[in-house]
């Protein structure tokens, strides 16, 4: 099976992270040339905006999609689907799994989700960012259908400009150095280790732990990757990547009763797989240390262990690569990965789910799903993101900010966007 790519380092040059587009292969896949999209005088563009015209092409593509969708699912089925045990390389669990019925739905809503037998967690990071000071707020919640079991919450403060400075012409010089390589107030930049260290590492390893070691019931549920990439880079910090996989240690290989769902997979090999799906029906399609082989081989750390790195007594402290390697072999290995579908309406959806447990974890997910039919995604999962979001999201950190500063003196905060008011 196709191998999750590494994420991309923005800083390389495009010619080394993409091939070119030809024309030929514009004008195959959109079915119009390259050379009409880029004329805004030719037949591609309209004056205006003529919705019966525009109404009309789209249903004409969106049935033309669907006639080939459906042969293409017929084939996908009859060939494919067999073939998923056999597939070198795949798991013994590999399959497709038909098996789930209305009845199985109904006792998994009545004696796990219901009952509150299921946890789920999720995180948001909101962010205040100023020339002289960058606020990073990182909630987490976990809720369950029987309510909400606990929340927590940290702030990091980013100082680039402090009062004191022993050589102010050398500490502007850093400062403008520093600000040269971190994008503009606001804006996201996974070149800014700091900032990726606060804001997803930081997120991910707290979700992890409050899955592992807060939450308390026998099934628990997670949004995304069981081992998100931030967490084996550690965003560059030997340190985190450590302290993260032993947290992930005890929620995969000891807990091992957990089911996580990506709402934005970037596996679409599994997609194209789960459109041949229907209703309740699943794949169990590979491990997840084969998706994420390549990373790992490509993970490199510069700086320095300072944290314990003693693995079960081994003597691998003075090398973290090897913690991500061991853990890709004997943790990784023993998950699953998979996909859904809960209804018509719905696309399919990715999970994983250790391997001792697959049929449960995914019923639970089915079960969950189904109550989302247009959506097809775990409701639990969209209520924790809403449970977070109305205690740490919202502009809650931005009037905290702002009332600091108004307390400080500060009048118009230093690189703040000005609020829109009338002029008087």
């Amino acid at each position: 099976m196709a191998v999750a790519p590494a994420a991309i380092d923005p800083t390389l040059p495009v010619s080394r992270i993409a091939r070119g587009l030809t024309a030929d292969e514009f004008e195959q896949q959109f079915g119009e040339p390259l050379v009409d999209v880029l004329n805004i005088n030719s037949k591609s563009w309209h004056d205006g905006v003529d919705l019966v015209r525009e109404y009309a092409r789209i249903e004409q593509e969106v049935t033309a999609a669907v006639a080939a969708e459906r042969g293409h699912e017929a084939e996908v089925r009859r060939v494919v689907f067999p073939k998923l045990k056999t597939t070198p390389g795949a798991p013994p669990e590999a399959g497709h799994y038909d098996d789930v019925t209305l009845t199985d739905i109904k006792e998994t809503h009545q004696n796990l989700l219901f009952a509150g037998r299921v946890q789920a967690c999720d995180g948001t990071v909101q962010t205040h960012d100023t020339l002289a000071l960058t606020v990073y707020q990182i909630g987490v919640c976990l809720v369950s259908y029987c309510g909400n079991a606990g929340s927590w919450s940290t702030r990091l403060f980013r100082k680039d400009l402090r009062e004191e400075h022993a050589d102010p012409v050398g500490e502007l010089t850093q400062l403008l150095e520093r600000r040269h390589h971190r994008a503009g107030l606001n804006q996201p930049d996974r070149r800014d280790g700091l900032s990726e260290l606060a804001q997803r590492a930081v997120m991910s390893f707290a979700e992890a732990r409050v899955l592992a070691e807060k939450a308390e019931s026998p099934w628990r549920m997670g949004h995304g990757s069981p081992a998100p990439y931030q967490l084996l880079a550690g965003a560059g910090n030997p340190d985190v990547m450590i302290e993260s996989v032993k947290v992930l240690r005890r929620l995969i290989a000891d807990h091992r009763r957990f089911v996580f769902v990506s709402s934005e997979s970037g596996d679409r090999d599994l997609l194209t797989l789960g459109q041949a799906l229907r209703p309740l029906e699943y794949l169990i399609v590979s491990t997840l240390d084969e998706r994420i082989r390549e990373f790992v081989e490509q993970t490199r750390f510069s700086s320095r262990v300072t944290v314990n790195a003693e693995w079960d007594g081994d003597g691998i402290a003075h090398s973290p690569e090897k913690w991500v390697l061991r853990f890709q072999d004997e943790v990784a290995s023993q998950v699953l990965v998979g996909v859904y579908r809960a209804s018509w309406l719905a696309p399919p959806q990715v999970f994983y789910c250790h391997r001792d447990h697959f049929p449960v974890a995914a019923r639970i997910a089915l079960a969950d799903s189904v109550l989302l039919p247009d959506r097809g995604f775990p409701m639990l999962i969209d209520l924790v993101d809403r449970a977070c979001k109305s205690v740490y999201g919202g502009g809650s950190l931005k009037e905290m900010a702002d009332a600091a500063y108004a307390r400080a003196g500060a009048g118009v905060r230093y690189g703040s966007e000005r609020q829109n008011r009338p002029e008087k």
